[in-house]
């Protein structure tokens, strides 16, 4: 049984107790009203408080894991272990049946994991956060799943300010195209995710951000909190080539522009990771993962890494509807919902074959 497949039924279980949780009890209330708001209007779907419900078991019950632990937690029999993960008998007996030595030489041995084809579980071993992916299919609402995770948050910071919760939110997405979409988030009813009580605070409290061209820096007072701050990874990423001339202002006038690219890149990165209690958010996350997992994931990565290294990351939350490596799923899925099951649950439309072609 994959993770996610566990996952599920974990999260029943936990549904099927009212959500409860003996210290941040208000998730409880958070949940329900959620899953059915009263009145008419937006709610979530099915698909998108299924993954909801997800994320607050891994926060709570959970307590945010590292994805290798909460592996090492639901498969404590070495040999489930091994085949969930993908990997071959041939290399567990190349380290003589030792589970540190094994996962000693994924992390650090290239050669052992060219020859066995372990490079994606050592991406997920070598990350220094916790790190999930929420593989929803195309049309099943991933934006709105990010907004409603970004809402619950901080509601449950207001209710609990001392406790362990996102009180500043970093989205970004590759692309410009992409980034378009994310401002549904700015339209996002958030009255119908969050009960009424909460909802005022919410409200009142946040402050949504969208970079725009021409911007050298990121219009947010360093260190405040219940920030939304929206991008496309072009302009965050460590990478001063990204960074165009128009971008650099007056340095470009007393700086080499190459220095100039550099203080501009590091600048708003500067600025994000001046915010405490910060999560991030990858939007359509294959095109950071998928085909360029040795190039565009690495830059990606040395980011987050970044942002990891100057401040309190409670979590990177990665949202995909292909959540595949070379046909190889990746193993940070907690949750699952395919585009067969959206069709079957009358959420998501079937792609007819027998369109006929445009003709004239």
């Amino acid at each position: 049984m994959n993770l996610h497949e566990l996952l599920t039924q974990k999260v029943d279980t936990w549904r099927g107790q009212g959500y409860r949780h003996d210290t941040y009890s208000t998730i409880a209330e958070i949940l329900e009203w959620a899953r059915n708001p009263e009145g008419s209007g937006f709610h979530l779907r099915p698909p998108q408080i299924r993954a909801l419900e997800t994320y607050w078991y891994l926060r709570l019950v959970e307590k945010t894991p590292h994805i290798f632990d909460l592996y090492r937690s639901c498969y404590p029999r070495i040999a489930d272990l091994h085949k969930v993960l993908g990997v071959p008998d041939a290399a567990f007996q190349e380290v003589n049946y030792e589970p540190d030595e094994l996962w000693h030489k994924i992390r650090e041995d290239d050669s052992f994991v060219r020859t066995f084809k372990l490079e994606t579980l050592r991406e997920t071993l070598a990350l220094r956060y916790p790190s999930y992916i929420l593989a929803l299919a195309m049309g099943a609402g991933k934006t709105a799943l990010i907004g409603a995770i970004i809402a619950t948050e901080f509601a449950m910071a207001f209710e609990y300010p001392k406790g362990p919760f996102v009180q500043n939110a970093f989205v970004f997405a590759p692309g410009k195209s992409i980034i378009v979409s994310l401002h549904q988030l700015a339209e996002l009813r958030y009255n119908r995710i969050l009960p009424p009580r909460l909802y005022k605070r919410f409200a009142a409290s946040l402050k949504m951000t969208f970079t725009r061209d021409g911007e050298r820096d990121i219009p947010v007072i360093c260190g405040s909190l219940f920030n939304l701050i929206v991008t496309n990874t072009e302009k965050i990423r460590i990478q001063k080539e990204t960074v165009r001339k128009k971008d650099l202002g007056p340095l470009f006038a007393y700086q080499k522009e190459d220095a100039a690219r550099e203080e501009v890149a590091n600048r708003r990165l500067q600025t994000i990771a001046s915010l405490p209690h910060l999560a991030v958010f990858s939007d359509e996350a294959h095109h950071t993962y998928g085909q360029s997992l040795d190039t565009e994931l690495k830059k990606v990565r040395k980011t987050v890494d970044y942002l990891s290294d100057n401040t309190n990351v409670v979590c990177v939350i990665n949202t995909t509807g292909t959540p595949y490596f070379r046909r190889k799923p990746f193993l940070d899925v907690v949750i699952w919902y395919g585009l067969s099951q959206g069709i079957s649950d009358h959420i998501l439309k079937e792609v007819r074959q027998d369109i006929p072609p445009i003709t004239g």
